[in-house]
């Protein structure tokens, strides 16, 4: 098992809103070729693959990426987590469909909105903000420009009807400002910051489970930086469903098989885990509970 020493994060410069508009278009044709869908819906219904075949009558040249269709129903706190954890990973001009929509057919807005590199479509229920505005300077649109839609619009699958098409015609050279009026805002889903308590205590909460059974924590590297300063990591008690894990490691195999462990995983947050097991199912744990971390005594 490795020392580990916190080191401080770094930062990167990512295009304005302005020049990826501009960069997106050269020649009068489009870049935004590719279009990443994350959903609710599973892939045992249709939906997906209708979906697809909307974006390709409109832009057969389109490339169209599956992000995730497993988010469980409604849950659009899940969505925005992996959404902000995934765009970036992606091209400038990516263009990403986002619908966990339990408000669809009512009076919730329709967005399009451009954020640094990337582009955004989904309804107004907070399950893009976050990456947006991790990816900065959103420029946000309403979705009101029927051109783009599909003629015939359900109550119950904006999906195929108004998302669908609209990231199609963007990708096949549509203008942003096009599709409707711009916005001063739109709904948030906030990420929970961790909380520094007295005698070097650090307080945070379990962001996420994945299929794995691995707590993803809203505890980055920064935070223990904050609280702890350059203390190696070994040095540290991480509590999670009343189970003692001591120190940080580097990989799931720096634990025997069973055994709880604490890691930064490829999300950049704390994950607790048990090595070739579930932590989720061993601890009983789930997200919103609480994690504590602390200075070994």
């Amino acid at each position: 098992m490795k020392d580990r020493k916190l080191g401080r994060p770094g930062r990167c410069r990512g295009l304005s809103s302005s020049e990826s508009q501009a960069d997106s278009r050269e020649g009068g044709q489009s870049r935004h070729v590719f279009i990443t869908l994350l959903t609710d819906f599973g892939l045992n219904d249709t939906y997906v693959g209708v979906m697809k075949g909307v974006i390709a009558g409109i832009n057969p040249t389109a490339a169209i990426i599956d992000l995730c269709h497993g988010v469980a129903p409604h849950d659009t706190r899940a969505a925005a987590f992996l959404l902000a954890g995934s765009y970036s990973f992606f091209p400038a001009g990516t263009i990403h469909v986002v619908i966990v929509d339990p408000e669809v057919g009512s009076a919730r807005r329709a967005l399009c909105v451009q954020a640094g590199e990337h582009f955004f479509v989904g309804p107004d229920n907070g399950i893009l903000s976050i990456a947006c505005f991790q990816a900065g300077h959103p420029r946000i649109f309403l979705l009101e420009n029927e051109v783009y839609f599909l003629k015939k619009k359900s109550r119950t699958f904006h999906g195929r009807d108004i998302f669908a098409p609209v990231a199609a015609h963007l990708s096949a050279g549509a203008l942003i400002e096009s599709v409707g009026r711009r916005l001063r805002s739109m709904r948030q889903i906030r990420m929970p910051v961790p909380k520094a308590g007295p005698a070097r205590l650090l307080r945070g909460e379990i962001l996420h489970v994945d299929r794995f059974g691995n707590l993803i924590t809203n505890i980055q590297e920064k935070d223990l930086l904050r609280v702890f300063g350059e203390e190696n990591t070994r040095r540290l008690v991480i509590t999670c469903a009343n189970r003692r894990i001591a120190g940080v490691v580097e990989t799931y195999s720096d634990a025997r098989p069973g055994v709880a462990l604490a890691l930064f995983g490829s999300h950049d947050f704390m994950e607790i885990a048990i090595s070739s097991g579930s932590a989720a199912a061993t601890l009983g744990a789930k997200r919103e509970d609480k994690v504590r971390v602390e200075l070994k005594q």
